[in-house]
């Protein structure tokens, strides 16, 4: 029973994978990112609702939550929980709010205590920190009064 749930949780991450990276190739390298026009506007050629961030947030929540449920659950050491908060970071800067609502400031703080780190750095994030939580909880009360309840789906564990 347990290698099907570590096999779940495995299809489970890969499928989320997808579904965040599905047809967007691999990541540039910073030099890249830099120079290439197409990767520079990428996060401002689209911006989303504040229902729609909301929403995505969740997916961050949800890799928080789970890293922090497999590592408390000793099914993880601290450098795969260090690993899924860094996947979590580069999910929280893919979310692009437009204007100045309290949604799209909320995850302008949240974007700046826990920028994206990218793939293969050995970066610490302030996941979890006080300022995290504050700016959490703001996000939290900002997506109410869009009427979006900030959810989550808990994989791991039980």
């Amino acid at each position: 029973m347990g290698i099907r749930r570590c096999h779940l949780a495995a299809v489970s991450a890969a499928t989320v994978m997808v579904v965040l990276l599905g047809g967007c190739g691999a990541a540039p390298s910073t030099a890249e990112a830099a120079t290439s026009p197409e990767v520079a506007t990428e996060s401002t050629a689209g911006s989303m609702s504040d229902a729609d961030v909301c929403t995505a947030f969740g997916d961050v929540l949800t890799i928080v939550e789970n890293a922090d449920l497999g590592l408390r659950g000793g099914r993880m050491d601290e450098s795969e929980q260090l690993g899924w908060y860094q996947l979590a970071t580069r999910v929280l800067g893919r979310l692009s709010p437009s204007g100045t609502s309290a949604v799209s400031q909320a995850i302008g703080e949240l974007q700046a205590i826990a920028p994206a780190v990218p793939p293969g750095a050995q970066e610490t994030v302030d996941i979890g920190s006080p300022e995290w939580a504050s700016a959490t909880e703001r996000l939290y009360i900002a997506c109410e009064e869009v009427g979006v309840e900030l959810t989550i789906q808990v994989f791991t564990g039980g």
